[in-house]
């Protein structure tokens, strides 16, 4: 088996930026079939089995794809090399090391008796962008009875993650010659939308909070107007990201901004990712926070591919931390990584035990 540093090191170099996971996909499926895994594409997402059938079924998830680079970085974002404890790279700590933990936990489970029940390992494609890896893995074989997402948490684990609905505003106005500006009637749209956007402050938050996860929020985030400098444009547009919390949704959401933009029609354009939250006492829960020496679950504003797993029992948990995802110099600490492949190790036994049904006392 190769060496997790090695192999975090490997994954990291391979560039895949979302939607172009090819060369990753491949190097992860040739090593978990090497290891003795039943494993498939589904484009560029991965997908291997372990265990026999029958029993319950848990899948373990993360994702190959990363965000762009920014320009700002001290090294070659994809030189994944180890500097002592700290490996540099893009996507080290968001979510290859979580993806690399897992792909060497169940690989060394697979050398192990079964345990009763089926593990899964989805590597997924496209989570950075529109969750389609996630979604042909599930198309493919169907809810599992419980999840593992993997992803930078400093092996906290998370019980309840934040929805996300996409807002759209429009402001209209009335164009004309910006040379006639003093003689022509018209309405700027521009202005219209900027004298609203300046009375929402940077960020509006609703009403009531969720006890984990905080308030809802609604925070401004694209803002287009104009095609030439010597028109003044008829039609202004922003795109407002919103994190829903319950108990709030996307309904709630556009009508607390409409009450803040008097100007604009306010639709909804996307609220497919809903919040999801399992509840604290879940025997799932309870095995993850045994494994990872916790106390308390806690609630998580960043999305996953958990957000495709509504009512099915499931926690985020894994090596990193979030504050470093999508930022200059990524890194992931080797001790991180591997206390990563520990839990995950640990877990799974002892998640397919939790899933098992209970008998009903006579």
């Amino acid at each position: 088996m190769k060496p997790l540093p090695e192999l975090l090191a490997e994954l990291v170099a391979l560039r895949s930026l979302s939607g172009a996971e090819d060369g990753a996909a491949a190097y992860a499926a040739d090593l978990l079939r090497a290891g003795g895994l039943d494993v498939e594409r589904l484009g560029n997402s991965v997908l291997a089995r372990a265990g026999g059938c029958g029993g319950p079924r848990l899948l373990l998830h993360s994702h190959l794809d990363t965000v762009p680079a920014g320009q700002d970085w001290d090294q070659d974002p994809w030189r994944a090399r180890w500097d002592q404890d700290r490996l540099v790279g893009l996507g080290a700590n968001d979510a290859k090391a979580s993806a690399a933990a897992m792909m060497t936990a169940l690989l060394q489970l697979a050398q192990q008796p079964s345990a009763p029940g089926e593990v899964w390992l989805a590597l997924t494609a496209c989570e950075e962008t529109d969750n389609s890896g996630m979604a042909a893995v599930l198309a493919r074989i169907g809810l599992p009875d419980g999840a593992v997402a993997g992803e930078p948490t400093g092996l906290q684990v998370v019980r309840a993650q934040a929805g996300l609905a996409i807002l759209r505003a429009v402001w209209r106005g009335r164009s004309c010659h910006a040379a006639h500006v003093a003689r022509v009637d018209h309405l700027n749209a521009l202005l219209e939308a900027a004298s609203d956007l300046a009375q929402l402050g940077s960020y509006l938050r609703l009403e009531g909070q969720h006890p984990l996860l905080g308030p809802s929020t609604v925070a401004p985030t694209l803002f287009h107007s104009g095609a030439r400098h010597n028109l003044v444009p008829d039609l202004a547009e922003a795109v407002f990201d919103c994190r829903l919390n319950p108990p709030h949704d996307a309904a709630a959401c556009r009508r607390a901004l409409e009450d803040q933009l008097p100007n604009a029609q306010v639709s909804v354009q996307s609220e497919r990712l809903v919040p999801v939250e399992t509840p604290e006492r879940h025997p799932l829960v309870q095995a993850a926070l045994r494994c990872a020496g916790k106390s308390q679950a806690i609630g998580s504003s960043t999305l996953s591919d958990m957000a495709l797993l509504p009512g099915v029992p499931a926690v985020k948990c894994g090596p990193g931390a979030s504050e470093r995802s999508h930022t200059r110099n990524e890194f992931v600490l080797r001790s991180e990584l591997e206390a990563g492949a520990r839990f995950y190790a640990r877990l799974v036994p002892m998640a397919l035990a939790a899933l098992e049904p209970q008998p009903v006392a006579p």
